[in-house]
């Protein structure tokens, strides 16, 4: 048999195992695979207010959603422009990079921030709100920023206890919650866990390619924007959601041009949520982030060098995990399972320091959005052989523990 010089594996279907963009199921690709409609026709109002109205369904509020043709960076600085004004004081709670690049943002607005940072291997202890608003006699603090997962150290803040310790405290202020990676994959229940605004984006838990970003409002939240002086608001028009919250006319809705194309494909994504359930959605997700978890756990287990980013199980999120090859560089290794695999795996994000090798020592994994077993086994897989072929130390039988795993928690779930 002749041999060949440059054997590559890397053919058929790619998969991303990076926390987003997600997977684009065939059925939103071929929704979004249509002419352009007449963007003053009816079709197309009725479409976006379906749209609207599965976002607000699947959040579990009866608030108000705002799309803007935006990513995450751009609806982080619609709720700052419109809730704030330059000099008020915020507080940001960080949990990894994105928190911090949030309030990065809101400095550049002129808003004062009060930072909790604790770090990209915990969450916030919301007892540690409750001290701060206390403290704050005044009532300087206007709002308070979380990110519910940061993709980057793949933490999960208990956001249900923000509120709990907002009203402890008898405090105003306003609670925003950046939930651009949870959406569609971890429990939200916007209006019984007190969220004031929420953040969302369509590419990750939405499963449609990137391009339109939401911010859905409490009633407080409406009233609230409403009541904050005019004459001081750091708003440029087109960051303005008031008139997108009560348009004259269909092109205020986007100030402009609507996204036809992606609009078709959230409306689609979105059915499919809503056909699978938003109970199993979570589900799905919870027993497939398991699945991950408990491989790596083995293949760490020994000598083996991977660990979790997120030492305690109640504290990572079920839409991305970060994992540590503990003094290795691991950069090799996703460059091989991208050449010869079809799989990418994500970089690390915020760990430039030298104990991370600058972030080469760090991958994440993302398990978001249009996503089953089968495809995540695959991506464990090929882990467990890029850690061979590159010697980094690991136990054995990684996919065996996960598929053991599922296998209980189908078992239970169904009992």
């Amino acid at each position: 048999m002749k041999k060949i010089s440059n054997i590559n594996l890397g053919f058929g279907r790619d998969h991303l195992a990076i926390p987003g963009p997600s997977n684009f199921p065939q059925r939103v690709l071929q929704a979004m695979n249509r002419p352009a409609p007449n963007i003053y026709g009816d079709e197309l109002k009725l479409v976006t207010e379906k749209v609207m109205r599965g976002l607000t369904e699947f959040a579990n509020t009866k608030g108000k959603a705002v799309i803007y043709i935006s990513n995450g960076h751009g609806v982080w600085e619609a709720s700052l422009a419109n809730l704030f004004r330059s000099g008020d004081t915020v507080l940001l709670c960080s949990t990894g990079y994105f928190g911090r690049e949030w309030g990065l943002i809101a400095s550049r607005l002129g808003i004062n921030l009060i930072h909790l940072d604790v770090g990209s291997n915990c969450v916030i202890d919301s007892n540690q709100v409750e001290d701060i608003l206390r403290g704050d006699e005044q009532r300087n603090i206007k709002g308070i920023l979380a990110v519910h997962t940061d993709t980057s150290s793949s933490s999960r803040n208990r956001i249900q206890e923000f509120r709990e310790s907002i009203d402890a405290a008898n405090h105003p202020a306003i609670l925003v919650i950046d939930s651009i990676a949870s959406f569609g994959c971890e429990r939200i229940e916007m209006d019984s866990w007190g969220i004031d605004v929420l953040i969302a984006a369509s590419q990750k838990g939405l499963m449609t390619p990137p391009g339109l970003a939401y911010c859905i409002l409490s009633e407080r939240a409406q009233v609230y924007s409403r009541e904050v002086d005019q004459t001081e608001r750091i708003i440029s028009p087109y960051w303005d959601w008031q008139p997108r919250l009560n348009p004259e006319r269909y092109y205020d809705i986007f100030s402009g041009t609507a996204p036809t194309s992606l609009l078709y494909g959230q409306l689609e994504a979105l059915n499919m949520l809503m056909e699978e359930g938003r109970e199993n959605v979570f589900l799905r997700h919870e027993i497939i982030s398991e699945m991950v978890w408990e491989c790596i756990d083995h293949l760490g287990s020994g000598l083996g060098a991977l660990t979790l980013n997120i030492p305690e199980v109640q504290n990572r999120s079920n839409a991305v995990t970060t994992i540590v090859a503990k003094g290795y560089d691991f950069s090799k290794v996703r460059e091989w399972i991208s050449e010869q695999g079809g799989v990418d795996l994500g970089i690390g994000l915020g760990f430039s320091s030298e104990e991370f090798m600058e972030g080469r020592s760090v991958f994440r994994i993302g398990h978001m959005g249009h996503l089953n077993p089968h495809m995540i086994l695959g991506v464990l897989a090929l882990l467990e052989a890029g850690l061979e072929k590159e010697n980094i130390p690991f136990t054995a039988g990684g996919v065996t523990a996960s598929n053991k795993h599922m296998l209980k928690k189908l078992q239970r779930a169904t009992i």
